[in-house]
């Protein structure tokens, strides 16, 4: 997963959580393990961070409308 800070966050980055570290805003990340992808998909849900590269698909779409109803005409009297 590769990721494109909007706002700088802070965030892990060792796998045990031992050690934190600012992402900063502008900056391009790339997770390649498990606990990496979690972490920088953590940061896409809270917001602060827009994911980059691939052929994801949209994440929302947009309802179709339904086909409208004519008008009866009106009767001349």
């Amino acid at each position: 997963m590769k990721i494109m800070m909007i706002k700088s966050a802070k965030g892990i980055s060792r796998a045990d959580g031992a050690a934190t570290m600012t992402y900063e805003a502008g900056q391009q990340y790339e997770g390649k393990e498990d606990w990496e992808i979690n972490v920088l998909g953590g940061f896409v849900r809270m917001g602060v961070a827009n994911e980059i590269g691939g052929n994801a698909g949209p994440t929302e779409t947009k309802k179709k409308a339904a086909p409208r109803k004519k008008a009866a005409p009106k009767k001349s009297k």
